[in-house]
């Protein structure tokens, strides 16, 4: 799937979908690693005030919603990373296995219409759990996103567009290998088998 076309691509969500959501808001220049008693309690929770609810989402972000009496500016999130955690419904997995981001992101547009807050985010860090301890590094997803996410925007893509059953594509690099083994080897016979001159 081209690149752009990924990136561009938004799966609309709704509860359905998006199973819990969280939302914490901290300064840009700590995220690189997270304590979570650090983190405190969340700023919004999905099915409590202000409503927060993912609109739509990308490889490269998504569209958050809350319930507001007036637009809450661009200017007030600058140097401020909001912080998401969120889980999703697996379209591949038939036993129900939900999949789960913390990921943040820098807001990058401001809408207000209906009584909502309309942010427009742009993926900025991938949360990778601490192997030692109850903590997150926020590796940089800037630039190559989160794969796992990606494959998700993928999946849903197909499952829209109906060809969600279709078998996996490209090519088994150690099944590749073995038909180059396959026809050095008939190759090498052939050569062996010639008359000599």
């Amino acid at each position: 799937m081209d690149d752009d076309y990924r990136s561009t691509f938004r799966v609309e969500t709704d509860e359905n979908i998006v199973l819990e959501l969280a939302i914490w808001l901290r300064r840009a220049s700590e995220m690189r690693r997270v304590h979570l008693k650090e983190l405190g309690d969340p700023k919004m929770i999905q099915g409590k005030p202000p409503y927060p609810r993912i609109e739509d989402l990308s490889s490269a972000g998504m569209s958050l919603s809350f319930k507001a009496s007036q637009l809450m500016p661009v200017e007030k999130f600058a140097g401020v990373a909001l912080l998401a955690y969120f889980k999703l419904v697996d379209p591949t997995d038939t036993m129900g296995e939900p999949l789960s981001f913390l990921a943040g992101y820098e807001v990058k547009h401001s809408q207000f219409h209906s009584d909502r807050n309309y942010l427009g985010l742009k993926l900025r860090w991938d949360g990778v759990p601490d192997q030692n301890d109850k903590a997150v590094f926020f590796a940089d997803a800037a630039k190559y996103g989160i794969a796992d996410l990606t494959k998700w925007c993928d999946d849903m893509n197909r499952k829209v567009c109906g060809i969600e059953n279709l078998p996996p594509q490209g090519l088994r690099l150690d099944r590749l290998m073995r038909e180059l083994d396959i026809i050095r080897s008939g190759a090498s016979a052939v050569v062996h088998s010639q008359p000599k001159s």
